[in-house]
């Protein structure tokens, strides 16, 4: 198993974040006990997203207690003057606390009790929103990743088709030859690339088109003025050259379309392109 395109596929991240399907979490744990590397990979993303979550953590705003304060007041539940009213300078009016002690020390206690539990609702639901905008970025960062690991995986296929295009090309004794469009197939073309030393014979048909299911190309080589079959190839990867049937001599090369895995003499009202030696 590819450990590492594994690990770079996002699947530990959305894991830690708690999206992974549950078939991909079975997965993941399955492969935990098998991989050391893959389980040391999913310890370092849970430490990763700790310390991401702790650094990115914010204190409650500084005026929440105010709030809290000034919403028991209006609701009645507390009396929002701290001091009793003094009498004023040089009046003879004495200020009466009509509140009991026991009735005091009830209502302290129904404000404290009434602060913790709005401030305990109120970190509840701040923590929550903190994680919840965590996970969104990481989720954010891992879809990204997946799409990045996607696109690497398409430019290392086009590098490694052009170093085996160059490779072929610049082998020496290499002989090019443009295989052109017949009547009612201008537009199509191919090049064959025929080594002189070996008579190994490559072609690249990046300008057919893709056939429909149960017909193949099939390529040819003239000798003698007889066609000899130089085999199938894939049309799947039509932007790569393919090896064919080595060749020892031949005048011409053809592409016929035939039916699915080629046949003993070709169709030659469905050639498609051809070019002389």
């Amino acid at each position: 198993m590819d450990t590492k395109a594994y690990i770079s596929s996002g699947i530990i991240e959305m894991y830690v974040l708690g999206i992974a399907s549950e078939v991909e979490a079975r997965e993941l744990e399955n492969l935990c006990t098998q991989y050391p590397e893959i389980k040391q990979a999913l310890l370092e993303a849970q430490e990763s997203m700790e310390q991401f979550a702790q650094t990115n953590a914010s204190a409650p705003p500084a005026d929440s207690k105010d709030r809290i304060l000034l919403a028991l007041e209006k609701e009645g539940l507390i009396n929002g003057r701290i001091n009793e009213p003094q009498a004023a300078e040089g009046s003879d009016t004495k200020v009466v606390n009509m509140k009991a002690p026991a009735q005091r020390k009830t209502s302290g206690a129904v404000f404290v009790a009434a602060a913790a539990i709005v401030l305990l609702i109120l970190g509840a639901i701040y923590h929550l929103y903190t994680v919840n905008k965590l996970k969104n970025e990481l989720l954010l960062m891992a879809t990204q990743q997946r799409s990045l690991n996607a696109e690497l995986t398409q430019y290392r296929g086009q590098t490694d088709t052009l170093r085996q295009r160059i490779a072929i090309v610049a082998k020496p004794g290499m002989r090019k030859l443009d295989l052109q469009g017949v009547p009612g197939h201008e537009e199509r073309a191919a090049a064959l690339y025929w080594d002189a030393g070996t008579k190994e014979v490559f072609l690249l048909p990046n300008r057919l088109a893709v056939l429909p299911k149960g017909k193949q190309y099939q390529l040819w080589a003239i000798v003698d003025g007889k066609p000899v079959s130089a085999g199938v190839f894939n049309q799947d990867r039509l932007d790569a050259v393919q090896q064919m049937k080595t060749i020892q001599r031949a005048e011409m090369f053809a592409i016929t379309v035939e039916k699915e895995g080629g046949v003993d003499a070709p169709t030659l009202d469905q050639m498609v392109v051809a070019g002389k030696i």
